[in-house]
């Protein structure tokens, strides 16, 4: 019995032999990236791009997708590569083990791919995909704050610019502000000067759990091995992964039109 077999009850033929062609790329494999990009193999789009820097790490076991003992140390890309692989043999997976930054946001965007999805959840790579994706007009959907987080019922899907409750939309929206980049005024509000580009998004409006200092002793915002030292956030398998679950979602159904 195939593995799509119930697909295409649900998508019908056209539909699963459009998705059997379609190209979808993911950037960050954390929680919410990974969880969407098993989704989009097990819903059976046929070529996924992936992106992430990192490697699998004891701490990701409480929510990554493909988080196990026997992946440990392994390379998120290759990690996901594997299990899509044993889901569907005949899946096209191109690895790309890299942090985008500056002026190669632009360059890494895979040729081809129908929609994107931005799953990074550091500042200025995000910000960087953010303006490349809407510079060269892509379709796609961005995840914003997960950590912290025990209520998936309360995320969102909307514009990020009618976000709240979000300090990394927040933070996002000031440095795409400081771009060029605004969203369009509401009704008797004045209009920001700026490209108006619409931003959709995952967003919870949730109360996050501050996150704790690093236990090695070092500093946030300092930075070690060329790497930014960031606070240690709370996570569990809740919101991540109901996150990741809206936006693969979200991509499917806008490449069939649904």
């Amino acid at each position: 019995m195939p593995f799509d077999e119930r697909l295409e009850i649900l998508w019908g033929a056209q539909n699963l032999a459009v998705l059997k062609k379609a190209h979808v790329c993911v950037y960050g494999l954390g929680g919410v990236g990974a969880t969407a990009a098993m989704d989009l193999v097990r819903a059976g789009v046929g070529r996924i791009s992936v992106i992430d820097f990192d490697r699998v790490h004891e701490s990701n076991l409480n929510r990554l997708y493909f988080g196990y003992a026997d992946t440990v140390g392994m390379r998120k890309t290759e990690a996901f590569a594997r299990f899509a692989r044993n889901i569907n043999g005949e899946i096209e997976i191109a690895q790309m083990d890299k942090l985008v930054s500056g002026e190669e946001a632009a360059a890494s965007l895979p040729a081809g791919a129908q929609f994107y999805l931005d799953c990074i959840d550091t500042l200025n790579p995000k910000v960087n995909l953010l303006q490349a994706l809407l510079n060269e007009r892509k379709h796609f959907i961005s995840s914003l704050g997960t950590a912290g987080r025990i209520r998936p019922e309360l995320l969102k899907i909307g514009s990020i610019w009618e976000s709240h409750d979000c300090p990394l939309a927040q933070r996002v929206r000031q440095r795409l502000r400081r771009l060029g980049i605004v969203g369009k005024a509401k009704k008797g509000k004045k209009q920001d000067a700026g490209t108006i580009c619409s931003i959709t998004c995952v967003w919870s409006d949730e109360l996050a759990v501050k996150p704790a200092m690093p236990t090695d002793g070092s500093i946030p915002g300092a930075t070690v091995d060329g790497m930014r030292v960031r606070a240690v956030q709370g996570s569990s398998p809740f919101v991540p992964q109901a996150a990741g679950h809206l936006m693969a979602s979200y991509a499917v159904r806008a490449i069939l039109g649904l």
